[in-house]
Formats: structure tokens, sequence, C-alpha cells
């Protein structure tokens, strides 16, 4: 499936909220104080890969970048290269590629950063959605963000979707991404105003982080996926798409409609709490075994289906 630009942090020009944090980063980079070792910390959609990228922008675009109003041109090589993961300066590793990764891998990735940058320039490694790191690539990260290196930058995103090592929180100063309701929905309407976006979640009561806002809103219209319709009919089309895209986005979408759904069943008096949480566990267990054990979809549906009507 398609997506438009925005879906990717790295075509996003604009920087909304998130102004104190930037500011942060900047003064400690030309206080020559910045950490070797970052961990950015929070929500998936929080802002982190976005306030990273115009950390970046500053540094190695300064001429294209205004500080005053923390956007981008969007016309400049730099920009260009970084978009298409060539810019040297910058090496950009997603946790799906790293969370399983091979000691030929980790051979590569070390003599690549022990490289020498253009013009002996500072260079950023970003480690993106480190929680999907298994055991060993954990390990292989603590190797080499350990390297000695004076030109080097180690910049971990983690969505704290579950616990991290110790050993390598430890080794990290941790910025921790987190927005106030308000300052939430001051984000969300900025960006969707700016992106112009059909409203079709309501963006206080979704309690959605201002980036997976405004891609699962993009989604549900586009796939006519409407918290009003059956909720059987929106995890069955899903679960589709899922199995034919392989794309994790459509299974946080289902968690979100789960939510969503029993939250208004809540509401409205027609399930009782005790319900409520064993019926959304039952739901949640048979999706993560449909992911792990790759069970028939129909099957799952059925379950689910069953359950629902039983209740």
């Amino acid at each position: 499936m398609n997506y438009p630009l925005f879906f990717n942090s790295k075509n996003s020009l604009n920087l909304f909220g998130l102004k104190k944090n930037f500011q942060f980063l900047s003064s400690l980079y030309l206080k020559k104080k910045l950490p070797k070792v970052l961990m950015f910390s929070g929500n998936k959609g929080s802002g982190k890969a976005t306030l990273i990228n115009h950390f970046l922008y500053s540094i190695f675009d300064s001429g294209n970048y205004n500080m005053e109003y923390f956007t981008s041109s969007g016309n400049s090589t730099f920009l260009k290269q970084f978009q298409n993961n060539i810019f040297s300066n910058i090496i950009y590793i997603s946790g799906e590629v790293f969370k399983s990764v091979k000691v030929e891998d980790i051979r590569h990735l070390k003599a690549k950063i022990l490289q020498s940058t253009i013009s002996d320039k500072n260079r950023f490694i970003i480690f993106d959605d480190i929680e999907l790191f298994n055991l060993n690539s954990l390990n292989a990260l603590l190797k080499i963000i350990e390297e000695p290196s004076r030109n080097n930058f180690f910049f971990l995103i983690n969505n704290k979707s579950k616990p991290l090592l110790e050993t390598v929180k430890s080794r990290t100063l941790e910025i921790k991404i987190i927005l106030n309701e308000n300052e939430r929905l001051e984000i969300i309407n900025k960006l969707v105003s700016f992106l112009k976006l059909e409203l079709i979640l309501d963006p206080k009561s979704s309690l959605l982080s201002p980036g997976n806002f405004v891609k699962f809103n993009y989604l549900c219209k586009e796939l006519n996926i409407f918290p009003s319709n059956d909720f059987v009919e929106n995890f069955s089309l899903l679960l589709n798409l899922y199995k034919k895209n392989k794309d994790i986005i459509f299974i946080n979408l289902i968690f979100f409609i789960v939510e969503y759904h029993f939250k208004n069943l809540k509401k409205d008096g027609l399930f009782k709490n005790d319900n409520i949480f064993e019926t959304k566990n039952f739901i949640f267990e048979n999706l993560n075994k449909f992911m792990l054990y790759n069970i028939n979809q129909n099957s799952l549906i059925n379950a689910v289906s069953e359950k629902l009507n039983y209740e």
C-alpha cells in the first residue's frame, strides 16, 4: 500500500511542538556538551524522530533552516540525500532491520562507523525502534556505542512498548518526550490544518499521539473504516490488509479500534467492566497468536465474532 509523504518523518519540514527539546539539544551541541549517546523515549508518534531530524537539519543544512519558525525550506541537496539515506554523516538503522542482526552485519556496521567522515565533521547514528531489538541485537548495540570515537554520536529511539535493558539505559542520557493533553491536541490540530485532513476520528476522545492520529485518521478515511461501522467488519478488513502488506500499522490500528470500541460500549453501559477486560484480553491474546504463529485469519475472525455475540 502506498502512503502519503507525511507518513515518513524525514518529510516533515515543520516541527510542531517540542521547541524546548529542540533548543535544549541545540544548546548542548553549540557548547560542545552533547552526550555521545542519547535515548529519546516516548509514545510512538509523539515526535521523537521528527525532533531528531530537525536538529540534524539545523546542523547540516543551516542555510535552509529557519531557527525562528523551526522549518526547513525543503530545497537542498542535503535534504534529498538525507531522505534517500545517502548522506554519509547520518546513518539510520531501523528496528525492523536490526532486531535479528547477524554477526557479519555488526562487523559491517562497525567498519562503516569507524570510517572518516566528510571534512572530519560529526556523524550521527540513529537506531530507531530499539524496543524491537532482541537480546543479541541489544548486546550488539552495546558493543557499538561503547566503541571509542571522536566524531560519532548515537541517537536511540525508544517507543516504550516494553521494558528496556538497564545495561542499555545506563549508558545513555534519556530525553523523555511527554506531551500533556493541551500539547497533544495543539499539535494534532496544527497537523490536521497543515495537511488539510478531513477528520474521521475525534482528536480529544481518541487519546492518540499526534503522529498516530494523523496516520490512523488517514487510513480510516482511505479504507472507509468508521467508528460507527460493525466492529467485526473493521477487524476483518484490517486483518486482510496486514496479511497482504505485512505492515504492522494495520495491527496497531486494530489495537486502537478495539480500545475505541470497548470504550464506547462502557460509556453506553452496554458492557460490564469485568466483561470488557476479559473480552479485550481475549482479542489481544489471539491477535498476538495470529502474528506469532500465523494462525488462520478466518478462525480468528470467527472466534472474535463468537466471543462478542456470547458476551
